[in-house]
């Protein structure tokens, strides 16, 4: 019986190559334009035709290719970036590999012109189906053009698996707005059928750079995030709870200026949001890290998408508190411009068309503000001295303009984190009910409270049992308004069961749950002084912009707003 091993071909190992590191156009373009940005380039161009299919050609500025360097750079494994495997711990390039050239070349029909300062002449190299087919001398600046036509020419059931001209267009736009991202200080252009989609200039920020691409507007949503120690550097913009989305798509993270994806960065991220995030957000964020090299494993996919860190948790720790020292500031309050408000609008266009007159019961609800002479409001102590609008909201003056204040969030803040401090260790108050009540349970519900039974009690419940699927309940929290007939703990520990039973963050989810049922209700009518008690509250926990469910407790009208619509 023949030997069924045997040798590959080498134009068949040739594609099985090509496969692990060509997989669409925008493959082909990361490549290319990563050897740009590795030969010092600071001019790069990116021309395509048929999104990719038909033409392929970064053209740069960089320090070029000798001629003998060009032949070699089209054989497989050649490479001008190690010279022994000691340097596999110190990569700080992006097309270390050796192997884009060659595999790109064998499923397409290439040429490469470069040249070097110091040489005479340039060289062009044209290969195709990875065989080169001529070498001559050229006239060109100095720099580096890669020409890739009918790109899979040679492998058609590839093609087969390409999807629209307008989906490979946009992944081809993504790499290269990507990579523009972590490289500010290089100009790049992206043409597609001669028109122009990109036009970068050079920039000394990554600010001015990601404004370029993603606009002003957006940027102006973000909060910076910087961090510094030794071997670790953090930088980059985290999106304000408000632009959140249910998409991932613009959650970017580069590494010593590589695209990269990581659960373990995600995760430390979207941890250092806490309950500033909606249920189910995604966050915007864009961070580039700064790593020492030997940090870092980059050879772990074909395409470099993903990398390996030797000090995983240490570097997710450093992330997740640098986000959180970044993300819990007052400048993540959620700004309301009247013009966005749509009640507002048919208030604005009414004010138009009409004029204002208050009755004088309605006049006598508006407290006029006077500060003494030379006293100042401090921004994170508000001064309530206006109104409870509709037993909802609490208006509230501060140095510059107006904020509302939900009262059931804020109560609910407030609420959530006593009982989390209850809940490591410093029990709350319990206050004895005159006429202990009898709660009847299903076996799941019982079993739950004999499981978080310990919790409760730090909480300031009082309960024991009392038969067969009873329990007695002889105390309550003090301050528990909304008990009814122990309607709030049944609720409670129904949650407990809806969203997993007793697992992981059953702490928090109690607390959150007691919060939201023992908290102020809108509706509940509030004198001035428990409104400005409340609103003192708030500003002194740890988290005071949102509630436990990641909904803000406030709005910051600014005063320029009021400013601008009253034409001053």
């Amino acid at each position: 019986m023949p030997d069924r091993i045997r040798v590959l071909p080498e134009n068949l190992v040739n594609k099985i190559a090509a496969g692990e590191v060509v997989e669409r156009p925008a493959s082909v373009v990361k490549e290319l334009v990563e050897n740009s940005i590795d030969a010092g380039a600071t001019r790069i161009t990116v021309e395509v035709k048929a999104a990719g299919n038909s033409l392929i050609r970064v053209a740069d500025n960089g320090t070029g290719i000798s001629s003998e360097g060009a032949v070699l750079a089209l054989k497989r494994h050649a490479t001008s970036k190690l010279q022994d495997d000691s340097n596999l711990t110190d990569i700080l390039t992006l097309g270390f590999r050796g192997e884009a050239l060659p595999s790109i070349a064998s499923v397409s029909q290439l040429a490469l012109e470069t040249h070097q300062a110091e040489d005479e002449t340039g060289t062009k190299v044209v290969a195709e189906a990875g065989a080169i087919k001529d070498v001559s001398a050229v006239g060109r600046d100095t720099g580096t053009t890669v020409t890739v036509r009918n790109l899979f020419f040679n492998t058609p059931a590839r093609r087969k698996f390409l999807k629209a001209d307008s989906t490979e267009m946009r992944h081809i736009t993504t790499v290269v707005s990507n990579l523009a991202l972590a490289y500010p200080e290089i100009s790049f252009r992206l043409l597609h059928e001669q028109r122009e989609l990109l036009h970068l200039d050079r920039h000394d920020s990554y600010r001015a750079r990601a404004e370029g691409i993603f606009g002003k507007t957006l940027l102006e949503q973000t909060v910076p995030l910087l961090f510094r120690s030794e071997g670790t550097g953090i930088e980059g913009f985290l999106g304000k709870p408000e632009i959140a989305k249910t998409s991932r798509a613009h959650q970017l993270f580069f590494v010593n200026g590589r695209p990269i994806t990581s659960r373990t960065l995600t995760h430390a991220v979207i941890a250092g949001y806490g309950t500033l995030l909606p249920k189910g957000a995604r966050p915007f964020f864009l961070i580039f890290l700064h790593l020492d090299p030997q940090m870092i494993d980059v050879n772990v996919h074909p395409t470099k998408k993903e990398v390996r860190f030797s000090k995983e948790r240490f570097l997710h720790d450093q992330l997740f508190h640098a986000g959180r020292r970044s993300l819990h500031t007052g400048e993540i309050i959620p700004e309301m411009q009247l013009e966005e408000a749509a009640g507002l609008q048919r208030l604005k266009r009414a004010a138009q068309q009409t004029s204002f007159s208050f009755s004088q019961a309605e006049f006598a609800q508006v407290k006029v503000v006077r500060e003494p002479a030379g006293q100042e409001i401090a921004e994170r102590q508000p001064s309530v001295s206006m109104w409870q609008l509709h037993q909802k909201y609490i208006l509230a003056h501060i140095k510059n303009g107006l904020i509302a204040v939900d009262q059931h969030a804020a109560a609910e803040r407030v609420i959530y984190e006593e009982v989390m401090g209850n809940l490591a260790g410093k029990p709350g108050t319990a206050q004895q009910l005159l006429f202990p009540l009898v709660l009847e349970l299903t076996p799941p519900q019982l079993q739950v409270m004999e499981d978080v039974a310990p919790l409760l009690e730090l909480m300031g419940f009082g309960i024991r049992e009392f038969g067969p699927g009873t329990v007695v309940v002889d105390a309550i929290p003090a301050g528990l308004k909304h008990w009814g007939r122990g309607e709030a703990l049944v609720e409670i520990i129904d949650e407990v069961l809806d969203s997993g039973g007793v697992s992981f963050g059953l702490k928090q989810r109690l607390a959150t749950s007691y919060a939201c049922k023992a908290a102020i209700k809108a509706g509940d009518k509030l004198s001035p002084e428990e409104m400005q008690v409340l609103v003192d509250r708030l500003f002194a926990t740890k988290e005071p912009f949102t509630c436990p469910h990641g909904r803000p407790t406030l709005i910051k009208i600014p005063l320029e707003e009021f400013d601008q619509r009253f034409g001053r």
